[in-house]
């Protein structure tokens, strides 16, 4: 009796034990990825179900029509400008009317400038950055350029003379390291003679003599010479000496016939003595 006990408890264990195990290999087949089962035809994964299916509307397309004004401009290091939006209907279009109200977000690609919403503040000169402005797919770029100092200055009078009391004008050209034209207004013109009167681009010179004028631009200087002349008193003066030339051309001439003509009656008296003779 004792023994047919022992043998039910050890059959009981081992079916507890197969169980056991028979639960943990099921468990862990399920964590187990089953591959598809290949076409016998075409050697395909035959799926369990359908792929995915693609999205019904295609990626959202980027759109320039946002424009920026200014499209362009050329500041100075330091110089800020603000930007304004207008929408339009494509690209290359015309603006929205109404224009609707959308958020933007300005950025441009010259890491020494700064942006504080619409608004950019130049850095460092340059040939030209980028300053865009985004809203959702859309969105717009300007050109910003920043001056930099002139490499090549010329200055060109409106004549190389003038009267005394006269004036010139002079015009002031050149560019900076990126070829981008100075702007002639920012030309500080001085003069090597104090009476000079300086006006902006037009000087007057009340003094007769060589005069120096010098324009700089950001530290950048170039020089011509003027000849200030006083013209009236040299007219004044050439006409008083055409006079007088004249007065004594005429004395000249008049003596030169008189002394023709008396040397001619003296010949004459003298071809008469001798026929007397």
């Amino acid at each position: 009796m004792q023994r047919r006990s022992i043998l039910i408890a050890t059959s009981s264990l081992a079916l507890a034990t197969t169980l056991s195990f028979a639960a943990t290999t099921a468990a862990s087949a399920t964590d187990i990825p089953v591959a598809p089962a290949l076409s016998p035809t075409v050697g395909q994964p035959v799926w369990p179900t359908s792929p995915p299916t693609p999205p019904t509307t295609p990626p959202v397309e980027e759109t320039k029509t946002l424009a920026l004004t200014p499209a362009e401009i050329i500041v100075k290091p330091g110089e800020s400008v603000t930007y304004q939006v207008t929408v339009l209907d494509r690209e290359g279009g015309v603006p929205l009317d109404p224009q609707p109200e959308l958020d933007y977000f300005f950025g441009t690609d010259d890491g020494s400038a700064t942006v504080n919403g619409s608004t950019v503040t130049a850095g460092e000169s340059s040939p030209g950055s980028a300053v865009f402005v985004r809203s959702g797919h859309q969105y717009g770029v300007a050109t910003l350029i920043v001056l930099g100092a002139p490499v090549d200055l010329q200055v060109t009078p409106s004549a190389t003379s003038v009267e005394l009391g006269g004036s010139l004008t002079f015009s002031v050209s050149g560019v900076d390291k990126w070829g981008t034209p100075i702007d002639p207004a920012d030309a500080v013109l001085t003069s090597s003679v104090a009476t000079d009167v300086i006006d902006g681009q037009t000087v007057t010179f009340p003094t007769a003599s060589p005069h120096t004028i010098t324009a700089t631009v950001d530290g950048v200087s170039t020089s011509v010479t003027i000849e200030v002349v006083a013209a009236a008193a040299a007219a004044a003066s050439n006409g008083r000496g055409l006079a007088e030339t004249g007065a004594d051309a005429g004395f000249g001439g008049i003596a030169a016939l008189l002394l023709g003509a008396g040397a001619i009656a003296v010949i004459a008296a003298r071809r008469r003595e001798a026929a007397r003779g």
